[in-house]
């Protein structure tokens, strides 16, 4: 038995398929062996990873994945006054956060032209005429044609919206592309170069290159050319130039919110009706329209408080007025989330979203201002800027014993919304400025000079201009150019608090005021007016005859006597004088929470001349601006308490904390008695005197006119164009709800206040009296 089972395996061994196989077991169990050795080693990595080492990869795992992400926030709104309707406190919007649209149409889509044209022609008349202010219908008719003027405009909804179904018509029909801009800064020698290939299609405009794809039939050459002066490929060239639809044509950008309902309600219903048969596709207009977002800060009332609010420029940076002065709050701080991102950096999951993360949402600031009370004291002044041929107005009213500002109105004014456009030019032209030289005077006016001159845009044009001098000014023959709202980005400028002025005779009733109030004069105080005073080499003179002779100081007051003045501050005397002025709030900032506000310092009363002291009785050598005389008004009506002057009622905050702006430091200035004796004295005035231009029948107000003349190269200059107009005034006297100051700069058809800040003066005291329900005086 042993040696049978030797023989067989001595045979097996022997045996070469044994051999094979076992060969073949060997190698298996080798790769088995190393795919063990390879899995446990996994196996020890991965639990190294994810026990072991896990805060370490964990960590370095959420460094790439987690991230910190900035969160838009809104930026705050700024309202009017709160309004009390009985029902409910209301406030209107003058500036928020919203997505307006760009209307747009696709001119190959299919549908009714016809009726496409009449539906666009209502759009684009109301934009541009009945939800902006009327008299702006013209300047933005024109915006929209893109032409510089029209000789024959008539304010007619009929020539309007001819003007508007033109243009349309030429939009809505246009299914080719025909205008593609290659660039715009393009150096002197590639604009030569391309000129001189001289391709049917390209125009040149400066240093822009325009291509017309319609026109230019495209070959290997003058591509390759082309493309390499342009420093382009020519494949990105070819694609550029290539013929084809115009499947874009932009119709109006920013819609109003009304429009872009009525769009949107329009697609809607044409869409479900279309969908349900009732309307075919070819009989619609809804495939037509193409609106896209315009995330934009939004000024609902367009111009109407500009100065006041201010805007938000292209980097998101509030300039001027509130917007400007309240940035940092406004504006708020983008809130954080911690997020998982996928492999694009998109966030796919919110980690944490705490609330006080998101608390960075900007402020709500409700104003002083009565929004009926800007938008129709800006109408007035407007109108009266135009009459008067003055080269602006401001008024100011306030509310003395709070010291609310009501009204701020500045002409000329811009549109916030499109705040940009005041930089349009037009020309000068002999039927609109007939006599330059006094046209003219206080504008920026321009003259051409390609070698001093600086770049503008005129119809779509670079020219280069300079500031014309004052012989240009007056030579017929030069061409010459000036904004069209008079001063450019100049009406940017709040000029009721930044806007430094000689007030003139207005200042006499603090003149007055600080008299009576020394005890230097009283109601019954009489000095002999003899016309004149002479002080150095200077002689100063009133205005009127009337002044002439021996005369109470109320009587000054009345007309307005210079002399009867420069006695009061004779012997009042500089240091009390000074004392005074100062107190009254001159040489110093109101500080009222607008951007923009300036003063003019006092000087040293140890400093001043006998001229000085003199002058300043009258309201010569000293500067202030519309806000101050307001101020110092309040004080007048408000017993002789000096109120600081707000535009700002409440700020609110994102977590509902509110700050609210009560009326503060108040200070006594004058004794009440004086208060009252002056008012006595303006009212007189209003009846007997100059001021009479400011009464309003039924009501008695404290009124007082002022003329100064300019400051020009050291002299006072005298004639039409060389005065400030002001008028300054309160009512009821009884018990004042309002101060009122007008200021004209260079009036033509009078050179006087009482003739023309007076009258309007009186429209703005008949229009407070009857918007605030005041009742008639007593007789």
């Amino acid at each position: 038995m042993k040696e049978k089972f030797e023989n067989l395996i001595y045979k097996i061994r022997r045996n070469k398929t044994f051999h094979n196989i076992s060969g073949k077991w060997q190698n298996i169990h080798t790769i088995m062996l190393f795919f063990l050795f390879c899995f446990s080693a996994l196996i020890w990595k991965l639990f190294s990873y994810t026990v072991i080492e896990y805060d370490f990869y964990n960590g370095l795992a959420d460094k790439q994945q987690i991230g910190t992400f900035s969160v838009p926030v809104n930026r705050g709104i700024i309202y009017s006054s709160i309004e009390k309707d009985g029902k409910n406190d209301k406030a209107s919007y003058f500036a928020t956060s919203i997505n307006l649209y760009n209307l747009a149409i696709d001119p190959t889509a299919t549908g009714n032209k016809e009726k496409l044209g009449e539906y666009l022609v209502d759009l684009v008349y109301n934009e541009i005429c009945n939800s902006k202010i009327k008299a702006k219908c013209k300047d933005n008719l024109l915006k929209f044609l893109k032409v510089i003027d029209l000789e024959d405009f008539e304010n007619t909804p009929e020539y309007v919206k001819k003007q508007i179904t033109e243009k349309l018509s030429t939009r809505i029909n246009q299914t080719k592309v025909t205008s593609v801009l290659l660039g715009t800064d393009f150096t002197a020698d590639q604009i030569a170069k391309i000129q001189a290939l001289n391709i049917r299609g390209f125009y040149i405009n400066d240093n822009s290159i325009y291509v017309n794809p319609e026109e230019y039939t495209q070959t290997e050459e003058n591509l390759a050319k082309v493309s390499n002066i342009l420093l382009m490929t020519t494949e990105e060239l070819k694609q550029i130039t290539k013929k084809r639809e115009l499947r874009y044509m932009p119709i109006i950008n920013k819609l109003s919110i009304d429009s872009s309902e009525k769009v949107k309600d329009t697609i809607r219903e044409q869409n479900e009706a279309i969908s349900k048969g009732i309307l075919s596709k070819e009989s619609s207009i809804s495939s037509f329209f193409i609106l896209s977002e315009n995330p934009s800060r939004y000024y609902p009332e367009n111009s109407v408080g500009s100065q006041i609010i201010g805007f938000l420029d292209n980097a998101g940076v509030g300039r001027y007025g509130i917007e400007g002065y309240f940035n940092g709050i406004l504006k708020g701080n983008n809130g954080k989330i911690v997020a998982r991102k996928d492999v694009k950096g998109r966030i796919i999951d919110t980690i944490s979203l705490e609330k006080d993360d998101l608390i960075g949402e900007g402020v709500k600031i409700i104003t002083t201002i009565d929004r009926n009370v800007q938008q129709k004291i800006e109408e007035i002044l407007e109108k009266g800027v135009k009459k008067y041929q003055a080269n602006k107005g401001t008024i100011v009213v306030t509310e003395p014993k709070t010291g609310k500002i009501l009204a701020m109105a500045n002409y000329p004014t811009y549109d916030i919304n499109n705040y940009s456009d005041v930089y349009e030019l037009e020309k000068v032209t002999r039927s609109k400025y007939p006599n330059p030289s006094v046209d003219l005077l206080g504008y920026p006016v321009f003259v051409e000079d390609s070698t001093e001159g600086k770049k503008f845009i005129y119809d779509n044009k670079e020219i280069f201009l300079r500031e014309a001098t004052t012989e240009e000014l007056g030579n017929s023959a030069l061409v010459k150019y000036k904004y069209k709202n008079g001063y450019g980005a100049g009406v940017y400028r709040n000029d009721a608090i930044s806007s430094l002025y000689e007030p003139g005779s207005i200042m006499k009733a603090i003149t007055m005021a600080i008299g009576i109030d020394t005890g230097e004069i009283d109601a019954n105080s009489k000095y002999n007016d003899t016309g004149s005073v002479k002080i150095d080499q200077f002689e100063i003179k009133n205005e009127s005859d009337r002044c002439l002779g021996y005369h109470s100081f109320e009587h000054a007051l009345d007309f307005s006597c210079n002399v009867g003045m420069i006695r009061i501050f004779q012997r009042v005397g500089k240091a009390l004088v000074a004392e005074y002025l100062e107190s009254f709030g001159f040489g110093e900032l109101t500080g009222v929470d607008l951007e923009g506000e300036v003063f003019a310092p006092l000087s040293s009363w140890e400093k001043w001349s006998m001229a000085n002291l003199f002058t300043k009785s009258y309201g010569l050598g000293i500067a202030a601006t519309p806000l101050q005389m307001a101020t110092a008004y309040n004080i007048l009506a408000n017993g002789g308490v000096y109120v600081k002057p707000k535009i700002v009622e409440k700020i609110i905050y994102p977590n509902g904390a509110e700050i609210n702006y009560k009326t503060e430091e108040k200070r006594r200035v004058i004794k009440e008695s004086t208060s009252q004796l002056v008012t006595k004295m303006l009212h007189s005035g209003s009846v007997n005197g100059f001021a009479k231009t400011g009464a309003v029948e039924g009501y008695s107000i404290a009124g007082k006119t002022g003329t100064a003349q300019i400051l020009y190269k050291g002299r006072y200059q005298s004639g039409p164009g060389w005065t400030n107009a002001s008028y300054g005034g309160y009512g009821p006297i009884e018990d004042p709800k309002f101060v009122i100051i007008v200021k004209l700069e260079r009036p033509r058809t009078s050179v006087y206040g009482a003739v023309t800040s007076g009258e309007l003066f009186k429209e703005v005291a008949t229009y407070l009296f009857d918007y605030y329900g005041i009742p008639k005086s007593k007789k």
